[in-house]
């Protein structure tokens, strides 16, 4: 088990190095306010402006800053 023990800690170190990697992509690319914004604005209909977009947003997130600081 001493070989595989101190094979398993570079193994566990680059798992963990993907998943943070992984993490902080999705939180750019797909969860950040400005990719809900542009995607919203990109499915729903023309009629919605990308300012009203915005606005939701930033109240979605207020009330969850809110939340979390309770």
């Amino acid at each position: 088990m001493g070989l595989l023990g101190v094979l398993f800690v570079p193994l566990a170190l680059l798992v963990v190095s993907v998943l943070l990697f992984l993490t902080a992509w999705l939180e750019e690319n797909m969860l950040s306010p400005r990719s809900l914004i542009l995607h919203t604005v990109r499915t729903r209909s023309r009629r919605v402006r990308p300012e009203d977009v915005e606005r939701l947003v930033a109240a979605a997130s207020e009330r969850l800053l809110r939340d979390f600081e309770r």
